[in-house]
């Protein structure tokens, strides 16, 4: 069987599924390891390089609209209109006036935003900074500001202020929960992925159907470790069967890196018969195995896989959706 003839050979799912029962742990060891890591990593970086402390304070104003020369209320002003005007002249002058002097002004303006949340007619502002007493001063001279824009713009009757809250602290949501679980969940598939790949790349004889996609000859039985003589008779009848035209048999072990055949070259009245190790990794030697046969002249009748996994054969020939007594 070729290199491309063997990638080309596809997985046997059941099989993957099968041998991945034993090898269960290590996703639950990767899986650990990945929440440890995750959650490891978003501590260390919530803690090492988490941003300094945001207080927020929050002031509400009800906006009186005057009626235009039509009798219509100026009613224009929107969420957009009132954060971009929060941050020009008209109003932040005002506020600059109600602060400190020495205050920066760009810094303050950017400390401040407005929002039309649903009804036009309450704006909603909202301080941020890193000190809860400037949070404070800063929503206090924004209110005090907007008080005094309306009694100036002819668009409004007034602005009033229905009530502010103050500088309280901003709390940081805490991920680390998610953190632990995204990286139990990536350790445990990025394990599935390896041991599927491990699989794929594995040459290794584990059934009957390994072994006769990949050559041209009969499994003639299959010896299970621990358990020997189970099928050795069926054994024994198909291997008497296939060598009836021979005078001799010869067993070739080719889980032997010692790869020789014994015996005159040319003997066609021998017959080989090849014990594969069950699993092992020896896909290769194994090959070399058959080409050394082929090369003797002998003739190879079959082969037994030897210490083969008695509960994984149970399970993977178990008849699956057959009622007992019935046959599919």
């Amino acid at each position: 069987m070729t290199e491309k003839e063997w990638m080309n050979e596809g997985i046997d799912v059941k099989l993957l599924a099968l041998l991945y029962r034993k090898k269960l742990w290590i996703s639950i060891v990767c899986g650990l390891a990945g929440a440890m890591l995750a959650g490891g990593l978003y501590a260390f970086v919530h803690v090492a390089f988490a941003p300094a402390r945001e207080y927020e304070g929050v002031t509400k104003l009800y906006l009186r609209f005057a009626a235009d020369d039509n009798g219509d209320a100026y009613q224009y002003y929107n969420g957009y209109t009132w954060n971009d005007l929060m941050h020009t002249d008209p109003i932040l002058d005002k506020i600059m006036e109600e602060l400190p002097s020495g205050t920066d002004r760009e810094a303050t303006g950017s400390l401040i935003t407005a929002d039309i949340l649903s009804d036009i007619r309450v704006l909603t502002v909202t301080v941020r900074s890193h000190d809860p007493a400037e949070t404070d001063r800063i929503l206090i001279a924004a209110e005090n500001a907007l008080i005094r824009f309306g009694q100036e713009m002819r668009e409004f009757e007034k602005i009033e202020a229905l009530g502010h809250n103050y500088a309280k602290l901003v709390v940081v949501e805490n991920e680390t929960l998610r953190a632990v679980a995204a990286g139990a969940v990536i350790g445990f598939l990025l394990s599935l992925l390896a041991l599927a790949f491990a699989r794929v790349m594995d040459d290794s004889v584990y059934v009957p159907s390994d072994f006769e996609k990949r050559y041209p000859y009969p499994v003639l039985g299959v010896e299970f470790a621990g358990n020997e003589e189970c099928g050795r008779k069926e054994m024994d009848a198909r291997i008497d069967l296939v060598s009836e035209k021979k005078a001799d048999i010869l067993y070739v072990d080719t889980g032997s890196a010692q790869i020789h055949v014994p015996g005159d070259r040319n003997d066609t009245d021998t017959g080989i018969i090849l014990r594969i190790p069950y699993g092992g990794g020896n896909g290769k030697l194994l090959e070399r195995w058959i080409a050394e046969v082929t090369l003797s002249g002998k003739e190879i009748l079959g082969a037994v896989i030897t210490d083969a996994d008695m509960t994984l054969y149970r399970l993977y020939f178990a008849p699956f959706g057959r009622k007992k007594g019935k046959r599919g």
